[in-house]
């Protein structure tokens, strides 16, 4: 039988060379291609080739033998060379528990020998139809994935900016293909860096959506030079359009003067940035208004921090601090709070902090960690003798 444009392959694992033969011709008189094998050796290095549609399997491999073991090793290693190979096993007439032995380690069905050429071929023309449309199935997932994981570049692509006084590095990793996280920095001028990072509720497909939307509206705003608590209302308008119910977004936004170190935020429920000054000490930028989606529009304030010379701000997504261990034991913000020391160059200790997160700990959601620090003096200002005041707005 053909498939719509190739015809089926069949790969017959036999060590009794009538056996091979019969099936050979049998198959091919219904118009499948057939690839012979003696030895379960030269099964393994013909399935490798992606034109296979089908397997069919001796059970028994020495004449002396009737366990089926090799059988039964075979169809297993077919089974983790190809999730989606169909395999069926051939076993001797009234061999049930080899039958049974052989589903459990991944055989598809099995036909008893003798064989029934009507039986055998129904079985051979169910299998492989049915296991060349999951295979393209899997072809067009597998690009989709592929091109959704480049979409996902294109919106949170790792980031290293150097403005001013500044210095901003950042980076995101999904927990699966795409994922909910969302980071972004712009310079609307010269003077001012905008930074924004936002984790959407739910992974995978759905989260990146919702990040891709937030993408194209915060970049739009952030351009417009706004102050932050006014593009985090704007954000929550047009965001209320697009969260399903039980759907919302955290989001931090930060206008950065790049001379100064004079940084203005608002926090809608984000975890609070880690702020590590020189000399070691350890400040939080706590929530300014809740959430976006959850709650009616809510009329956000926004603060103000200064960066001095050697201090370093860490914004994350709490998939960097409920990152767990083998035991379990998330890492927390006392966890990341002591990964915060170090001397070293901003890209070497952002490699290093994630890499931690990366290899010694359990991924359980999207991660997300941008570092910014304050590379030369500040510009004394009134603005600056204070570590923090109110914002214009409050005032």
């Amino acid at each position: 039988m053909s498939g719509e444009t190739n015809p089926f392959e069949v790969l017959i694992a036999e060590d009794q060379e009538h056996v091979r033969e019969a099936l050979a011709m049998l198959l091919r008189s219904h118009g499948y291609v057939v690839r012979q094998c003696s030895s379960p050796v030269e099964a393994l290095a013909a399935a490798t080739q992606p034109s296979i549609d089908l397997a069919l399997v001796d059970m028994n491999y020495r004449r002396d033998s009737t366990s089926g073991v090799e059988g039964l090793n075979l169809i297993e290693s077919l089974r983790q060379l190809d999730a989606t190979l169909p395999i069926v096993a051939l076993t001797a007439w009234g061999n049930v528990d080899l039958a049974v032995n052989a589903m459990k380690f991944g055989a598809s069905d099995f036909v008893e020998k003798p064989w029934r050429n009507d039986s055998l071929l129904e079985k051979v023309n169910a299998l492989t139809s049915r296991g060349r449309a999951v295979r393209a199935q899997r072809r067009v997932s597998e690009y989709e994935q592929q091109d959704a994981k480049l979409v996902q570049m294109r919106i949170v692509p790792r980031r290293h900016i150097l403005a001013g006084s500044i210095e901003l590095y950042g980076e995101s990793v999904p927990v699966g293909t795409v994922g909910g996280d969302y980071f972004g920095a712009w310079q609307p001028d010269p003077e001012t860096l905008h930074v924004c990072i936002a984790d959407v509720s739910g992974k995978g497909t759905p989260g990146a959506l919702i990040a891709a939307m937030l993408h194209a509206s915060v970049s739009t705003l952030a351009m417009s030079g706004g102050r932050p608590e006014e593009i985090v209302s704007e954000v929550e308008a047009i965001s209320r359009e697009q969260l399903s119910e039980g759907h919302y977004v955290t989001l931090f936004y930060g206008v950065l003067n790049v001379n100064t170190g004079v940084l203005e935020y608002a926090n809608a429920g984000h975890c609070p940035p880690l702020l590590r000054r020189s000399d070691g000490a350890i400040e939080s930028l706590a929530a300014t208004r809740p959430v976006l989606g959850l709650l009616n529009a809510q009329n956000g304030r926004a603060e103000r921090v200064v960066l001095h010379l050697g201090d370093r701000l860490v914004l994350f997504t709490d998939g960097i601090t409920e990152a767990t261990d083998a035991k379990g034991k998330e890492l927390g913000d006392e966890g990341l709070t002591v990964l915060l020391g170090g001397h070293e160059d901003l890209p070497s200790w952002h490699a290093r902090v994630l890499q931690t997160v990366r290899e010694h700990r359990k991924l359980t959601d999207d991660a997300t960690l941008v570092a910014i620090s304050m590379r030369g003096p500040a510009v004394k200002s009134a603005a600056t003798q204070t570590t923090r005041e109110m914002a214009p707005s409050e005032k």
